[in-house]
């Protein structure tokens, strides 16, 4: 008696040799498929780091608006709880916070503080208040870095320097586009005071695979 293979029923021979063609098709495309898995995992913590940090850089700045007083540790923790997850902390950490109160001076100011012939900053936009913690190693104001020894434990810069320019790093640069975003002119109005909050997290590790992502997530708000 004979026995008939149907002729489109594959051989043994031909199922193996095209098992052995999905192995090598999906051992060329594996590592593709793995840098797109691992590629998406870092964007996505990238993208979490920077809305992160904006969220903090507005809530901040509210609170600093409203009247919140940042130089005492117990306010500074408020921000920490904020950017909790980040490795911040109040003096180091993956992290720093600049909040920086911010003025124009007038004829009036300089009038009231007896400097009417000395007010070398008549007209420009300066810096009354520097608060900053966390990491100051990883970013600095991408609008003033007054020296550290004008401020006192609040932060505040005497008006006998920031009105007579007796440090120039009171004087503020680049801040006129935001200003106007704001809705205000270049200059700040005679008596009011803007208010700016600037937030820096570095991106989180992910130098698996023996790749690297540096730098970090900077937002801004002001009030």
């Amino acid at each position: 008696m004979a026995f008939y293979r149907p002729a489109n029923l594959p051989s043994t021979r031909r199922r193996g040799r095209q098992q052995g063609t999905a192995i090598v098709e999906f051992a060329v495309i594996a590592p593709f498929l793995m840098i797109l898995f691992f590629g998406t995992i870092s964007l996505g913590m990238i993208l979490g780091r920077y809305v992160q940090a904006l969220t903090v850089s507005r809530d901040v700045a509210h609170l600093y608006s409203s009247g919140v007083d940042f130089s005492q540790a117990s306010s500074q923790n408020v921000a920490l709880q904020l950017a909790q997850g980040t490795g911040m902390t109040a003096t180091g950490g993956n992290g720093v916070i600049l909040l920086t109160r911010i003025s124009t001076v007038y004829q009036a100011d300089c009038d009231a503080a007896g400097f009417t012939s000395t007010c070398t900053n008549l007209g420009l936009c300066v810096v009354t208040q520097r608060i900053k913690f966390g990491n100051s190693g990883l970013s600095s104001s991408a609008f003033a870095t007054p020296t550290s020894t004008l401020m006192d434990a609040a932060g505040n810069i005497s008006p006998a320097v920031y009105l007579r320019n007796t440090d120039s790093t009171v004087r503020t640069t680049g801040l006129a586009p935001l200003l106007t975003a704001a809705g205000m002119t270049s200059l700040i109005p005679q008596g009011n005071s803007v208010w700016l909050t600037e937030v820096f997290f570095s991106y989180p590790d992910i130098s698996y695979l023996g790749s690297w992502v540096s730098g970090g997530a900077y937002a801004r708000f002001i009030f």
